[in-house]
Parts: C-alpha cells; structure tokens; sequence
C-alpha cells in the first residue's frame, strides 16, 4: 500500500514550514491554513462555518463515496485491478487529509501506481475558495485599496476599456424590469446574440440566439421567438438576477472542428511571482460541452487541453467528470477534429492581455481569466477570483504541488502564515 499522507489532526499549527527540511504537502498545508483561518472568526456565524467546513462537509464527502463506487469503482476494479475496498480507504484518506472532494481520486487518476503517495500534493477548491484566497487577496492594504470587481461584468467592461483589453461590449442591460441601451440603435439587436447574466461566473443561465429573420431568433429549444418576446422574458427573469445581451462572437477559423454551436475560450492562469508580479503559469483550450444542444454527452459539461506555453501546441483533451476515468484523445471525441499537436493562434497575445489585466488586479493573488479568440483576434471574457485549482490538475496531469503554480502558491502560503502570525484575524475587518 502506498504511503498514507499525515492526517490533519497530527498536523500542528505552525508559523511556516520555511524553517524546516520537511516540506509540508501543498494540499495539506492549503486544508491546514483554512481550518486557522475559519478559526479565527469567533462569532456565531464563524464557528458555524468552521463545523461545516472542517466537519459536516468531510462526513458528506465521505458518504458521496458509496455513489462514486457505483458509478465508477467497479469500472476501474476491472480496468486496472483496483479492489472495491482499497478505493474506498483511498478516498477516505483523500477526504480527510487534503479536505478534497472524492472524485478527485478518479479525476487525477490517484488509483494509478504510485499516485496516492502525491495525494497531499493535490490542492482542491474548498480550502481555497473558502478561506485562503479572501485572507491572501487581503495580506497587501495599499493593494486592496485599489480594488476592482470582477464578478460584474459590467464594471470589468469598463476597465477592459480603460486598460485597452479587447472585450464584448453589452448592447442592452436588463435590470429590475428595465432595459438598458448601451448600444446605439434597436438594430444592433438583428443579428446572432448571446445572453448571459451580470454578475454570474461560467454558463449560468447562458443562451444563444440564432437570427433567422429581421429581429426573430431561433433560441436554444429550437422554436423561433421574436425580440419583442426576448425582451419580456429577460425582464421578467431581471427581477432574480440581472441580465446582458451581447453579440455572438464566432470562433477564429484556426479553431474549426473543436466546437459547433458554442465559444471555445482559454483559460489562463496569473499568480503573482516572488516579486509579486504576475506571472502565467497555466493555459488550456475548454471546449463547452453542456453549450452544445447536439452534443449527447451525459453530466459532461466542458472538454480541456493543455497549451505549450512556448509553443503554442494542445496536449491531449480530456473531460471534467469522474467517469471520464483514464480517457484522453489526440482529437476531439465529439466532432473527431485534430486536438494533440494543433497550434493555437495569438497564444503569446493571449498571455500578454492576461498579465495586463492581472496588473489591473495588483491585490489578487490568483485569477483564472477566460478569453476566446475570434475572427477578430483574442477577447477578454471574465475574470474569476476564485479560480478552479482542482480541474487544472487533471488536464496537467499533475499535482499542483509539483507545478509551477504550487511554488508561487507556496511562496504565498509563507506570506499568509507570516500576517497572521502578526495581525490574527487581519481579513475579517472589510
């Protein structure tokens, strides 16, 4: 049996592991840091959030593992001669020690010779999202003074425009049962449109618009609807959420064959380096599943490959579910379309927006940013502060204790440790 990572429990608080030849596990310190910094907050809500994350959600974790063996154990007892019961104890110690949802033993592929003994390594989006990415985006004052948002897409249009950054310019906002005109006339709403919501991340309520006629538009259930009828519909969806209507933007012809209906976009990952500059260490092509009606493909909802940073090439493309299992193709498993060894274009373009949009960001540690490129050229979508750490590793096919990305992080970590050894409880105050 591979050998067991530390549990939590034996891991003490401790100020750095800098001081040490031992170096702590990314994961596990990432789990460690949260549990410190949820137990800072004293309140009722705070000791509240602290039991659910640090137990309530571990003990679901562990039941999910019953549905996951149904789904898959069996599948991979049979492929690589995994018993039922030492996957189960597997995902426990996963649950358990990193705080990691136990899919990931099938997403990073742990079930392989040897994998588990890196399990530690492996940094999952809870500990992250919450906890450490609010309390490391808070360590630099001056840097947080100048804090811009980007769940609002509307406030990231304006400093897309201020910054130079090519992005899609809203024609109309919908809010509280008004319409907005951003645009200059009812005509720039006779053609293909894209409806998205202000303030959400991914596809949430996303949907396409194909024109078939002067302001009459097939929508996604295949029926023809007309603007007028649009209209109404985003108003009275305006009183839950706030909505956006842009123009369809159409993938750059270098892309052909990796999409049918919907955008491919890029996602790129920016940490701020040693000298707390950003930095790129990760980009990979997403191909979204769930935005394809004709696309039969069971929970799936996006394929993913990695991009050479130097060269520009896709790796192999794999899926975003557990049953995915061992699955990667050298072309798209959909539509057949070459993926290993195809160039993509405007990659050096895409990494420079990106470290210009992150220098727009200067308090944030890390941000997943999402571009397409168009027929136009590359295209600034969103920015996610709370970027997906989990998915990446699998599409690398690694740790990100064993990337690039997980020495800056652990840089970070340091940093992190250091204030709150100084200031307990610095990020609570807003």
């Amino acid at each position: 049996m591979d050998d067991e990572p530390p549990a939590l429990s034996s891991i003490p608080f401790r100020r750095s592991t800098r001081q040490s030849g031992w170096r702590e596990p990314l994961g596990i310190r990432a789990r460690r840091l949260q549990r410190k910094i949820l137990s800072q907050d004293q309140s009722l809500g705070g000791r509240w959030w602290l039991l659910f994350h640090m137990v309530l959600k571990p003990l679901h974790n562990l039941l999910r593992i019953v549905s996951l063996i149904k789904l898959v154990g069996f599948k991979v007892k049979k492929q690589f001669g995994i018993p039922i019961y030492r996957q189960v104890l597997d995902q426990g110690r996963l649950v358990l020690s990193t705080g990691a949802l136990p899919w990931a033993y099938y997403m990073c592929e742990l079930y392989r010779v040897g994998r588990m003994r890196h399990a530690g390594e492996l940094v999952m989006r809870s500990p992250m999202k919450y906890g450490v990415f609010k309390a490391l985006n808070r360590i630099e004052i001056e840097a947080r003074r100048r804090e811009r948002k980007l769940g609002d897409k509307v406030a990231v249009a304006a400093w897309c425009s201020e910054a130079g950054l090519p992005h899609p310019h809203p024609i109309i906002r919908v809010e509280q049962g008004e319409i907005i005109w951003q645009g200059r006339s009812k005509s720039d709403l006779d053609r293909d449109l894209f409806i998205k919501r202000r303030h959400s991340r991914g596809a949430a309520d996303a949907a396409a618009l194909r024109r078939v006629g002067p302001l009459e538009y097939l929508d996604e259930h295949g029926g023809t609807v007309t603007l007028d009828r649009v209209l109404a519909e985003l108003q009275r969806k305006s009183h839950h959420w706030n909505q956006m209507v842009l123009p369809m933007l159409r993938n750059h012809p270098a892309l052909a064959g990796l999409a049918e209906d919907s955008l491919i976009t890029f996602r790129i990952l920016t940490c701020l380096d040693e000298r707390l500059r950003p930095e790129v260490t990760n980009v990979y092509l997403r191909s979204m599943a769930k935005l394809e009606p004709r696309w039969h493909v069971g929970r799936l909802e996006e394929f993913a490959a990695p991009i050479d940073m130097k060269t520009g090439m896709l790796g192999r493309m794999t899926g975003d579910k557990p049953e995915c299992l061992s699955d990667w193709f050298d072309r798209h498993p959909i539509t057949g379309a070459p993926v290993t060894g195809r160039v993509v274009p405007f990659c050096q373009e895409l990494m420079q927006l990106a470290l210009t949009a992150h220098s727009m960001v200067p308090e944030m540690v890390l941000v997943g940013w999402d571009f397409a490129i168009t027929e136009a050229g590359p295209v600034l979508l969103e920015g996610n502060s709370f970027a997906d750490t989990a998915y990446p590793q699998r599409v690398y096919q690694q740790p990100m204790g064993h990337m690039r990305l997980g020495q800056l992080m652990s840089f970070h970590f340091d940093r992190l440790e250091d204030k709150l050894a100084q200031s307990p409880g610095f990020f609570l105050n807003r």
